[in-house]
């Protein structure tokens, strides 16, 4: 029976050793706990659970006025201009004092840059005559700088309807085409104005368009209507 004893107990310690072993789970599992790589590693990016904010479309900006809307403008402009300068050619100035702006008054100016310093400017119950024999400063002559000094009459002819403009083979709305040395300042000086360019190219040949001369009317818009404020005459400078 001695000789027994030895035997059944390596018996029993075999099979304590045995279940010393790692412990595993009813799938075959082990126990250990699982370690993810981080999401980086794997090229992702972490989920923000905080709320965003709904993106807001930008509102439309004001449609821009259609080409139909600045034509019927233009011809307006255009139709209105005509009329001046017919009652110029006429010398009709009891018709042009209708058209003036009652506060800002008309302005005369005998190159493209209107100085608003000494270019004349006259109020529809202070316009002058043709019978006016006082003689007025209109400004400075081109390159001499001598003063203008003329009664209305003689700068009328010599710096305002100094061609049939009426008749003129250019009427350019909004538009310059006769330029030189002088700067056509007229957008900066009259902010939101319209103007109407009677342009010649030029009258003798030899001289290759240096003679041309232009006449433009300027206007601003008074509601639904557009008032004379400005006449500028144009031609080469030197």
């Amino acid at each position: 029976m001695r000789s027994k004893f030895p035997l059944l107990a390596a018996v029993l310690l075999a099979v304590l050793l045995a279940g010393c072993g790692a412990a595993t789970n009813k799938n075959g599992a082990t126990d250990a706990p699982i370690t993810f790589p981080p999401a980086s590693s794997l090229g992702g990016q972490a989920t923000s659970t905080a709320s965003e904010e709904p993106s807001v479309e930008p509102s439309e900006s004001s449609p821009a006025p259609s080409t139909d809307q600045e034509q019927t403008s233009d011809a307006k402009i255009k139709e209105l201009a005509l009329e001046a300068v017919g009652y110029l050619r006429e010398r009709d100035l009891g018709s042009l004092v209708t058209l003036i702006d009652p506060e800002q008054g008309l302005r005369f100016s005998p190159y493209p840059y209107v100085n608003v310093d000494t270019d004349l400017s006259f109020k529809p119950e202070t316009f002058p005559t043709f019978k006016d024999e006082k003689k007025l400063k209109w400004g400075e002559a081109d390159g001499s700088g001598e003063p203008i000094e003329l009664t209305f009459r003689d700068y009328y002819e010599q710096f305002v309807y100094t061609k049939d403009f009426a008749d003129a083979p250019q009427v350019n709305v909004n538009k310059i085409v006769g330029t030189g040395n002088a700067i056509f300042n007229v957008p900066e000086v009259y902010p939101g104005a319209s103007y109407v360019e009677f342009y010649f190219p030029g009258f003798d040949e030899e001289l290759d368009g240096m003679d041309w001369q232009s006449l433009v009317l300027v206007f601003t818009p008074a509601g639904d209507d557009w008032h004379l404020v400005g006449i500028v005459h144009g031609q080469w400078t030197i």
